[in-house]
């Protein structure tokens, strides 16, 4: 007789699995959401579940993975802010310097002399005209006085004017020689002191001697304009 071979046993090994990936629905959740309240208000959520030899690795992956996606967020979000955004020039500090000096000049000024508004000079000068400030805008149209922007109105500086509310006739004179100067470095030059008036300023010599006034005015308009210009 043939002998009949004993078949082996099969045997089978199940392949050890370390790490267990389970996503959870709305129902587990919510139930998640109770106990860890900050992940509340996310759209999907996943249970990791490892060996205690896994550990280590386990939160070194996920770590990275939460920092990727969130990175990937915040550049998503930096790449439409930079589109919504609109262009902002960036001031130098040496910039920021000069316009916080220049903004102590036009508030001194201001607080030392005062400003007429248009009405304002209406009333001094007597003004009949419906428009209250068509008096103020003919004298700046004519040549005789100037004004200054302020607090998003024209003003005109006090010290243009004689007692009687009318433009001091030495000040036509002053701005047609300083017609290129914008107002403000205008009124600067009034309050400075000036060196061909021996340091005096020629707000101070309107009345006493206005024609030291033109002349010190025709003198520095003739000068390159930066140079000119009241430090």
């Amino acid at each position: 007789m043939r002998n009949r071979e004993t078949p082996a046993k099969a045997t089978s090994r199940r392949q050890t699995v370390e790490v267990e990936l389970v996503e959870l629905d709305a129902r587990d959740r919510r139930v998640l959401s109770r106990r860890y309240p900050e992940v509340k208000g996310h759209g999907t959520a996943f249970v990791v579940a490892g060996s205690t030899n896994a550990r280590r690795q386990l939160l070194a992956v996920l770590d990275a993975l939460v920092a990727a996606v969130n990175a990937g967020e915040r550049l998503h979000v930096d790449r439409l802010v930079n589109a919504i955004m609109p262009a902002v020039e960036v001031p130098t500090p040496r910039l920021l310097e000069e316009a916080r000096r220049e903004a102590h000049r036009r508030t001194r000024i201001l607080q030392d002399f005062g400003a007429f508004t248009g009405p304002e000079l209406a009333d001094l000068a007597g003004s009949s005209a419906g428009n209250r400030s068509s008096t103020a805008h003919r004298w700046k149209r004519d040549g005789l006085v100037f004004s200054v922007p302020a607090e998003g109105a024209e003003v005109y500086p006090t010290f243009q004017f004689g007692p009687d509310g009318k433009p001091l006739p030495v000040v036509a004179l002053v701005l047609r020689e300083l017609q290129r100067w914008p107002a403000w470095d205008i009124a600067q030059w009034f309050v400075a002191g000036n060196g061909h008036l021996e340091l005096r300023r020629p707000v101070d010599l309107l009345g006493e001697d206005p024609d030291a006034v033109a002349n010190a005015a025709r003198y520095d308009a003739h000068k390159p304009l930066a140079d000119a210009r009241p430090s």
